[in-house]
């Protein structure tokens, strides 16, 4: 599949079509694994289906981490009663230094306590950093999961199209420039804009990369299509 730069009528040479060729691209491509291992008790990701950032993708059994959260605000609990029994006592001074110390310590070790027994039972649910497509689930209800990823995302919105240019084009674009992108075989066009230029020519093939992207709303184009993009450039001098 090629991605051809048609020729504008400022151009000076026509660009040789065997150094353009790409496709359309997700501009994000993310694999999904879990900071801790277990059983999953809970997928709400399905191949092909749409998630949300920050959506719950997929959860864990946690029982164990339940149980040790409920045990330590139990003990933060009972430092909150100490401490207020003892606060005449602290207002009158009739405390020694030490039992000052010790009501104090016990009372922050169990705020930290509580708050790394929530960090905890958080590590138990898996939620999506973007809004996506999932293109791949690897794991069901009751299956294991170690560090392996359990599911495979892409961005669709927008779209990313990769454009590999010869080094005396080097130049003549630069990030922010209009694009027109004609994809698919009827050419329908569509509005991008240049994101990215390298600032490395590549000494073997005299070449360098640019990067255009293409607004994408709803996904309405998939990726993997051929497609066609036309500077209105000409070749440095």
């Amino acid at each position: 599949m090629f991605l051809l730069i048609l020729p504008m009528p400022l151009m000076a040479t026509e660009l040789d079509d065997t150094q353009l060729s790409c496709l359309l691209e997700p501009s994000s491509e993310i694999q999904i694994s879990s900071q801790v291992s277990g059983i999953v008790s809970q997928v709400n990701a399905e191949r092909g289906g749409n998630v949300e950032k920050g959506q719950l993708l997929i959860a864990l059994e946690s029982g164990l981490e339940k149980a040790a959260l409920n045990s330590v605000k139990a003990r933060a609990e009972f430092t909150i009663r100490k401490l207020e029994r003892n606060q005449d006592l602290l207002r009158k001074g009739l405390l020694s230094e030490y039992e000052r110390d010790e009501l104090l310590t016990d009372r922050e070790l169990a705020d930290l306590a509580t708050r790394e027994a929530e960090e905890r039972l958080k590590q138990r649910k898996i939620y999506s950093p973007i809004d996506a497509i999932v293109v791949e689930r690897h794991v069901s209800i009751g299956e294991y999961v170690g560090s392996e990823p359990v599911l495979e995302l892409v961005s669709l919105d927008p779209l990313h199209a990769e454009i590999v240019l010869r080094s005396d084009y080097y130049g003549t674009l630069e990030p922010g420039m209009p694009v027109e992108v004609l994809v698919g075989s009827d050419g329908k066009p569509y509005q991008g804009t240049v994101k990215i230029v390298d600032k490395v020519i590549d000494a073997a093939s005299g070449t360098y990369g640019v990067r255009v992207e293409v607004p994408n709303p709803g996904a309405r184009l998939p990726a993997g299509l051929k497609c066609r993009a036309a500077f209105n450039v000409a070749k440095a001098e």
